[in-house]
């Protein structure tokens, strides 16, 4: 987490932005759960749609960002995720929450294997932290979870308000 703390740090003294702290998770999640992609969401429209604000790529080591996601178009998924406040989902492809995603995004990405947690700002949700496995399914630790949680709550605990939102 320690790009994730300086970047925290730097936006705090205002010689960085929500997304330079956005980014810089998204490489501490790469780099100590050894993922090949990471992602940061926030929530717009109430909540029924997610807004990617980064991904990044290990594979590439590049980031991207704009990609949206529709409560109508992923019920299932937003149900679970804000009814969960995580999704642990070793088998992507055919998890009830994740499925319909199958033959779209996992599959043309290589998704596998998926651990999110959503962010919050006190006690309202404003976003989902993401990691992906590709290739063969991963059965998700209690550290991986606790690191993810940790790391969702640093996010949530150190921006002020005015930064949790688009």
């Amino acid at each position: 987490m320690d790009k994730t703390r300086a970047a925290v740090f730097g936006l705090r003294v205002g010689h960085a932005t929500t997304g330079d702290v956005w980014k810089a998770a998204c490489e501490d999640i790469v780099e100590d759960l050894g993922v090949f992609r990471a992602s940061v969401w926030i929530f717009e429209d109430g909540q029924d749609l997610l807004v990617c604000r980064t991904i990044f790529d290990a594979r590439e080591r590049t980031h991207s960002s704009g990609q949206t996601l529709a409560r109508a178009d992923h019920p299932d998924y937003f149900r679970a995720i804000t009814n969960n406040a995580r999704l642990v989902v070793p088998d992507a492809l055919n998890h009830p929450a994740t499925k319909g995603f199958a033959d779209g995004y996992f599959k043309q990405a290589g998704v596998r294997s998926l651990l999110d947690v959503i962010l919050m700002h006190d006690t309202a949700p404003f976003g989902v932290l993401c990691c992906e496995q590709s290739g063969t399914m991963r059965e998700w630790s209690a550290a991986d979870m606790a690191y993810l949680q940790s790391l969702a709550m640093l996010l949530g605990t150190m921006l002020p308000a005015s930064e949790t939102s688009p």
